[in-house]
């Protein structure tokens, strides 16, 4: 795929969206994100952990591994030197060992090393400490080996993008080892580099890594895995490790989330969760032995509520060998709670030593909140619907019981042109059908844009502007483009499958979609007032002050430095009941005898420029 297709920069994706007009094979899109907001959240609950170093400077001794199956975003700092690639087990398809270090666009901090640039440039260094070769000039023995993957899950790096390798001689200088240009791909290869020249065989000898890439976005992946620099060795006779692929995903059989009131209503709970388990552990030149696999469940006070019985299989170099594991297991419906997680843990031990203990075991943190989800939590890529009219994105969810939708979370993360003031309507759907103009909307709330707050892992939290009481049974909840042949940009979760619960709406006909992964939209249910938080859908607030607050007979509402009296008030009570709508008056005085002493929420609305502030109220009478 080319740059201009992948909407490369501001100007690409203008010229894109000409070209597209009215061609039917344009109304799905897949194209890079902007950030990455795995990172983003990390460092905002820990801002320091990017300069955080634990490491002890001296030279790194033989041998050199790292499969990046540690826990934590940054590589291991006792045996790198930079932080701007990505460790995760999300990006990589079908990797060597759990664990992968990501290349792209993006610097440490999760954001793009230029975001106005359109050309391609350095991006990612992975710099390794410095190691001890000395003693083994001459030695034949010495090899660095490591697997690569373009692309995977996420975008791919165009063919003037590269991946690239050097070493650094005793002089002090970079030297080309090895390089390899962009391509779309989704399998490892295994490179092995022989290193032979009494120029490297030093102490204090060091390697690197870089890709090229466009660098305004989370753009041109490269997977690195299983890196392993060793003396007595020879090309793919390094590693003896055994080791998970893959880490666990949901226990839930139709969702990767649900509510735990709708989880508690099922007349049989052990039907929403998963009775099968499979886990692959992958034998790289370890030779024969027996693993024993365990897998567990524990709840919040990390009590264990289910234990396997021990599975004992035989494994050999060269081979997976695959556990399958049955439960009746069922999560306890009789938590006094609205909200709950257990965690799913499955391990392995073997005879003798471990060589690498960080990948014997796999987590996965089973969470039932307040909202529906098919999806992970972390995006890959982008997801997007341009048409000539009527562009609609509907999303199926089977719902367990009658619950109030008090609204929706969608993760906007789009690269290329800002979208963040462009419109678009939520909505709810009790039908549709596919290949008709068939539907029946049931609810509409307009004039939202697309957030992309820097929290909760990029998902932007919309309050319906009334309450929704949804029956046990299917909806749909999506958006509605006012602008069609925009791409507002959702992020797509490639770890996940829900395509037979996505459907697009375009020029008169709906869709079933046929991209593999799960957008990311969650409606959520409950108790929660919709207006509480409705300054998280834009974080452009302005000043309001209500006076006297607390109050007893009456208020005033005023707005520092406005320039205009274009305003709408809103109030609402606890519950979320609409109590008072009207354009603002700077001379009016509003009247309270007639509400009871409670905590009230004033929605004040800029109509000029689209901002919002919300301000607690509270009444004594």
């Amino acid at each position: 795929m080319t740059k201009f297709q992948f909407i490369k920069t501001s100007l690409a994706f203008l010229v894109a969206f000409v070209l597209i007009r009215g061609l039917a094979s344009a109304q799905e899109h897949v194209y890079p994100l902007g950030v990455n907001h795995v990172i983003l959240e990390y460092l905002e609950k820990d801002p320091g952990l990017v300069s955080r170093r634990t490491a002890i400077f001296d030279t790194v001794q033989l041998p050199f591994v790292d499969d990046f199956s540690r826990p934590g975003i940054y590589p291991f700092d006792s045996l790198w030197e930079d932080k701007d690639v990505f460790i995760n087990s999300n990006y990589a398809n079908r990797p060597v060992t759990i664990g992968v270090a990501t290349f792209d666009g993006l610097d440490a901090f999760g954001r793009p090393h230029d975001s106005l640039s359109s050309s391609d440039a350095i991006a990612d260094y992975l710099t390794s400490r410095p190691i001890d070769l000395g003693g083994l000039q001459n030695d034949p023995t010495v090899w660095l080996s490591f697997f690569v993957q373009p692309q995977g899950l996420g975008d791919i790096p165009e063919p003037q993008d590269s991946l690239v390798l050097q070493f650094k001689d005793s002089s002090g200088n970079w030297n080309w080892m090895w390089s390899e240009a962009g391509r779309a791909d989704s399998a490892f290869k295994r490179v092995n580099i022989h290193i032979n020249d009494n120029k490297y065989l030093y102490k204090g000898f060091q390697f690197r890594f870089y890709n090229i890439a466009t660098v305004n976005g989370n753009r041109d992946h490269w997977n690195l895995d299983y890196v392993i620099l060793n003396k007595n060795t020879a090309a793919n006779d390094s590693i003896r490790d055994n080791a998970f692929i893959n880490v666990q995903g949901s226990l839930l059989n139709e969702f990767s989330a649900m509510p735990y009131p709708h989880y508690k209503s099922l007349s049989n709970p052990a039907s929403a969760v998963r009775t099968s388990f499979s886990d692959t552990i992958r034998n790289i030149n370890y030779g024969n032995t027996s693993l024993n696999y365990i897998l567990e469940i524990q709840d919040e006070q990390q009590i264990v509520q289910y234990s396997s019985i021990p599975s004992n299989l035989n494994s050999s170099s060269g081979t997976n060998t695959i556990f399958n594991t049955t439960t009746t297991y069922s999560f306890s419906n009789s938590l006094p709670k609205d909200s709950t997680h257990f965690l799913f843990k499955s391990y392995f031990s073997q005879p003798g030593i471990l060589s690498n203990a960080n990948n014997d075991t796999s987590y996965h943190t089973q969470y039932f909140h307040n909202y529906y989800a098919y999806d992970d939590g972390s995006a890959e890529i982008a997801y997007g619907i341009t048409g000539n009219a009527d562009v609609k994105l509907a999303y199926l969810f089977n719902v367990k019981m009658t619950d109030t939708l008090r609204g929706v979370q969608i993760y906007f993360n789009p690269t290329g042109l800002n979208v963040h003031n462009k419109l678009f309507q939520l909505a709810v759907w009790s039908q549709l059908t596919v290949g008709s103009s068939n539907d029946n909307l049931i609810y509409k709330m307009i004039d939202q844009k697309p957030a992309n707050p820097d929290s909760i892992n990029g998902f932007a939290t919309y309050y319906f502007d009334s309450l929704l009481v949804i029956p046990a049974g299917n909806i749909y909840v999506g958006i509605i483009q006012n602008e069609p042949q925009t791409l507002y940009g959702i992020g797509l979760d490639r770890n996940t499958d829900s395509r037979s619960k996505m459907f697009y709406h375009v020029d008169g006909f709906w869709y079933q979609t046929s991209v593999k992964g799960s957008c990311m939209i969650r409606p959520f249910f409950g108790k929660e007032s919709p207006v509480v938080s409705v300054n998280e859908i834009n974080p452009e607030t302005f000043e309001v002050t209500l006076y006297p607050n607390p109050a007893n007979s009456q208020f005033n509402i005023e707005i520092p430095g406005r320039t205009h009296d274009d305003y709408q008030v809103t109030m609402f009570n606890i519950t979320g009941q609409k109590l008072l709508e009207e354009k603002f008056n700077p001379q009016h005085i509003y009247n309270t005898k007639f509400l009871s002493p409670s905590i009230y929420f004033v929605r004040i609305t800029d109509n000029r420029k689209g901002t919002v502030s919300v301000r607690k109220l509270i009444i004594r009478n």
